[in-house]
């Protein structure tokens, strides 16, 4: 069963912090050199000084961004800039978006959530990690031992009764309110009613935990916890996470493409020629004079149908569709990894894809703008994979490859940070 439990959060001090829109960051792996410097700019405490600070060149392994990050979260709270909560809490939190030029609304419980291998089935990993961002990230969880940003698990919620927690609380009062960049409203909440807190831990434990976003911080803080001394100190088997309901209206998974860059040409014939070998290739038109639209749309049931996707190169559009492969053995975004740019791309020892070939625009339109303007060799273009079908390859141990899914919007890191020292 997964287990979480209440704690003593760490927060911004509203009575020192007046506009926490300023302070709050996304996560580190979205965060480029430009964001970090508007985030650096926009207030001396936001906390991208801790999640993602700068490097310097005089760094070394005594002085560095890492300890730096340290240094400036034990300022932080003996100045009072940040303070533990009195009380173990659970957090309610509404992060409010718009999409589509229409306003949703996503729901969350903010708690501890102990951590587990996957094996035993509990928390339920969908994607693969890489082991330069763990290495990263478990330096700052050395250097810090806190979470400064939180995971993103779902949860199955068969009962709905996500709204029913929500109802307990002074919706007219909550504990934080303010708007954020993108017009994003956040609001949260605490729950200290222990009777409220048992309730909500009951509810919970029986049902998986899908790992919505945050691999690597999970695994991260899973060896840390395994592989030390971490193990006695029992705060440090926990990690701070928002969990969602399934069953949340506002929960929105936006594709993620494929780009192709800096190809040589014998890797553009290994790519069409691995292609014509494993894929029926269907013609649809030409890429400069494409209907956008219209080739969504029937993306959208070649993907339902056929298990296909699209492929944009410089002068056509046209789609994938696999040789004698059932949707139900595997996603159209793993059939384009393993039967196509694994074999065609990944021909070196390790067997990777080098990192500064591929990226993944969210935007269709940039993906295809990309290739036609030649800054980009080939684009393939992919549908949404949902929720439900995420968590139905967890289940069945089907790892997908990273980056196939985005969440949108992303959690904001420092509205509530987990030590485990001080708030277990």
């Amino acid at each position: 069963m997964a287990l979480i439990r209440p704690f003593k959060g760490i927060r911004f001090n509203q009575s020192l912090v007046k506009n926490l829109g300023h302070v709050i960051t996304p996560p580190y792996d979205v965060i480029d050199d430009a964001e970090q410097e508007r985030l650096l700019q926009s207030s001396p405490y936001n906390i991208v000084r801790l999640e993602y600070g700068q490097t310097q060149p005089e760094d070394n392994e005594t002085e560095n961004h890492y300890n730096r990050a340290a240094e400036t979260l034990m300022q932080w709270l003996k100045n009072g800039i940040l303070k533990p909560d009195n009380r173990n809490s659970y957090y309610l939190y509404e992060q409010s978006y718009i999409y589509n030029h229409q306003e949703f609304k996503r729901l969350g419980i903010i708690a501890a959530l102990k951590l587990e291998p996957y094996s035993d089935k509990i928390i339920l990993r969908h994607e693969r990690t890489m082991a330069g961002p763990k290495a990263d990230r478990m330096k700052l969880l050395n250097s810090t031992r806190t979470n400064i940003s939180p995971i993103f698990t779902l949860f199955p919620d068969p009962e709905n009764r996500i709204s029913d927690f929500f109802a307990l609380v002074d919706q007219n009062n909550p504990e934080i309110e303010f708007t954020g960049d993108f017009d994003q409203s956040h609001r949260l909440w605490s729950i200290t009613d222990p009777s409220i807190q048992e309730d909500l831990t009951t509810y919970l434990a029986p049902q998986p935990l899908l790992i919505a976003d945050g691999h690597h911080r999970y695994e991260t803080a899973l060896n840390f916890y395994k592989n030390s001394e971490q193990n006695e100190t029992p705060g440090a088997g926990y990690i701070l996470t928002i969990m969602s309901s399934l069953k949340d209206n506002g929960l929105r998974a936006l594709p993620t493409h494929r780009l192709l860059r800096a190809l040589s040409p014998g890797q553009k014939k290994n790519l069409h020629k691995m292609a014509e070998k494993q894929f029926k290739i269907i013609e649809w038109g030409n890429s400069h004079e494409m209907d956008r639209d219209k080739f969504l749309k029937d993306l959208a049931v070649v993907n339902h149908d056929k298990c296909g996707f699209g492929l944009i190169t410089g002068e056509h559009a046209s789609f994938l569709i696999p040789d004698n492969q059932s949707c139900l053995d595997a996603l159209p975004v793993s059939l384009l990894h393993e039967n196509l740019l694994k074999p065609a791309l990944a021909l070196g020892v390790r067997k990777e894809i080098d990192k500064w070939m591929l990226s993944y625009p969210h935007s269709v339109n940039a993906a295809i703008d990309a290739v036609i303007s030649g800054s980009a060799d080939v684009a393939f273009i992919l549908e949404t994979v949902s929720p439900s079908e995420v968590l139905e390859c967890a289940q069945k141990d089907i790892v997908l490859p990273q980056k196939t899914t985005f969440f949108y919007p992303k959690l904001p890191s420092g509205l509530v940070l987990y030590n485990m020292d001080l708030s277990y």
